[in-house]
């Protein structure tokens, strides 16, 4: 009894709840991709705007279930610029 109070009370921190919700859900690459391509395409810099579409085409690469031609990732990079630019 004693033990499964003290395995109650470890998993009571908030550190280790999410070090366990880590590894038992773990965060999805595309999407941090996908995140890190729309700060680099926003950032003032204009040589970080090819890097940042690189990264969008290649999130969305990597959901898709077949392979795509970097023909068809540069068309998904110039739709999601397209989008961006015309939410501004």
């Amino acid at each position: 009894m004693k033990e499964h109070a003290m395995v109650a009370e470890r998993l009571a921190d908030g550190d280790t709840r999410n070090g366990l919700r880590q590894v038992a859900k773990p965060n999805s690459i595309s999407k941090t991709m996908r995140k890190a391509g729309v700060g680099l395409v926003l950032a003032p810099e204009p040589v970080t705007v090819v890097p940042g579409a690189i990264l969008l085409g290649a999130s969305f690469a990597m959901k898709g279930r077949e392979p795509l031609s970097p023909a068809s990732v540069l068309n998904e990079a110039r739709k999601l610029l397209a989008e961006i630019g015309s939410s501004f």
